[in-house]
């Protein structure tokens, strides 16, 4: 059974979800950004984002008292975040790849 966020542990709780939302957005909003326009310091920006995402995940699982599955199914979701983006903009480049003919 799952047990809930400790009180001490409340605020970092929060703090850490907040920093989830925040990052991933972020890593999404400058991937975007480097495809299109074509920057590898958007792309680098994406990385980074990933990673702080990948922490502040991490970060969840222990200050959520996760276990087993709960853990796994946590880095599963994070692997399927990370390749979303990417995923995403192959299909729009193959969608719209007819229409710059």
């Amino acid at each position: 059974m799952i047990e809930p966020v400790a009180l001490g542990n409340f605020f970092l709780f929060f703090f850490d979800a907040a920093l989830v939302i925040l990052a991933a957005f972020c890593y999404a909003a400058f991937y975007a950004l480097g495809r299109l326009q074509g920057k590898k310091a958007f792309l680098v920006i994406a990385a980074v984002s990933y990673g702080i995402l990948a922490i502040a995940t991490a970060g969840l699982a222990v200050l959520g008292n996760l276990n087993g599955t709960w853990r796994i199914l946590a880095v599963l979701l994070l692997v399927g975040y990370g390749l979303a983006p990417l995923l995403i903009w192959r299909l729009c480049v193959a969608t719209h790849e007819s229409e710059a003919d």
